[in-house]
């Protein structure tokens, strides 16, 4: 509208080149709203934009008096940096020949009619946009790459933090949560319990593992403690924890679990670890496991420390059994 009230366009071009750009902005706006434009490999809808936008300003350059052409070309660079950023090489040097044909067509169309014709005037404005758009494209191109390589960095990146987070909570050999995590499980579990919720934690240690390390060699006692992660892991809900707390010691968190229930799910285990197949040559594998529940305010490192000494006396007692602390539940009938 300001180059039709300065005598460069005619108003009615001005109305209609208006009317054009309402009309797309809508008809694109439709278009991602309805979803469909997922279904394209660029669902930004860059290049059909960047057309529609070459195609109204060529008309602008078509309707307009030689003298406002030159600005009308800097809408051209307008719509072509909106590819920059989304579009390669390749493809923004093909808008580039499609807004250079656009020019050139519009121009030639225009000549017959323009009484201010300067046929080596209009070739060097094509030539000077052709060099313009060909250097954007370029440089487009690398921006490009670099968004590329940095898109290729940041998921190793994240593959590499969550690779990193993993190994800082599960065990490596067995697959179970590691002694720091087990801490961290049972801080969050021990203020649930300071609400009203009970904790029960189990130490549990496979009775005569060094035996097995010395009889069989370490590679099958590595079998067994995974083999016993998997046989305690079957045993366990969702919600409970088996944690590797150190060499064949392992503590068992449950959460929302009276002690009474904790030594039957205790015994359960005991059982189980009783049953399982273990590597050949290393049968008759047995845990021992002493239960104690939580009692908030009380530090959990105490909590742990009253299970320790409650499988110690499991080991004292002949091993392969639950003893639950002095003053708790009584355990299971042994097998």
């Amino acid at each position: 509208m300001i180059v039709a009230a300065a005598g460069y366009l005619a108003y009615s071009a001005a109305a209609v080149f208006a009317s054009a750009v309402a009309v797309l902005i809508v008809a694109f706006y439709a278009w991602i709203r309805s979803g469909m434009n997922l279904r394209l490999d660029d669902p930004s809808l860059t290049i059909p934009q960047m057309v529609a936008a070459g195609l109204a300003t060529s008309y602008l350059v078509y309707e307009s008096n030689v003298f406002a052409r030159p600005a009308f070309v800097a809408l051209y660079f307008i719509a072509f940096m909106f590819g920059i950023l989304a579009l390669d090489t390749r493809r923004l040097l093909g808008i580039a020949v499609f807004y250079l044909a656009c020019y050139a067509s519009a121009v030639a169309l225009a000549l017959p009619s323009s009484h201010d014709a300067d046929l080596p005037r209009e070739a060097m404005r094509v030539g000077i946009l052709a060099l313009m758009l060909g250097g954007f494209s370029l440089i487009g191109g690398y921006v490009s790459r670099l968004r590329r390589k940095l898109k290729l960095a940041n998921v190793s990146l994240t593959e590499a933090l969550r690779a990193s987070e993993s190994r800082a909570r599960i065990d490596a050999l067995t697959g179970c949560y590691n002694r720091r995590h087990g801490r961290d499980i049972l801080e969050t579990e021990s203020k649930r319990a300071a609400r009203g919720e009970p904790l029960t934690i189990c130490m549990a240690d496979l009775d005569g593992f060094k035996a097995i390390n010395d009889k069989f060699g370490h590679a099958a006692g590595d079998e067994v403690l995974k083999g016993f992660t998997a046989t305690v892991q079957g045993g366990l809900r969702a919600t409970d924890a088996l944690v590797r707390y150190g060499g064949e010691e392992f503590l068992i968190v449950l959460s929302q679990t009276s002690i009474a229930e904790a030594a039957m799910v205790a015994e359960r285990i005991r059982q189980l670890v009783e049953d399982m197949s273990t590597v050949a040559g290393a049968e008759g594998i047995t845990v021992s496991i002493g239960v104690t529940e939580h009692r908030p305010p009380e530090p959990v490192d105490q909590t742990i420390e009253r299970a320790d000494a409650a499988l110690y006396r499991a080991k004292e007692q002949g091993r392969n059994r639950v003893v639950c602390a002095p003053g708790e539940a009584s355990p299971a009938p042994q097998g």
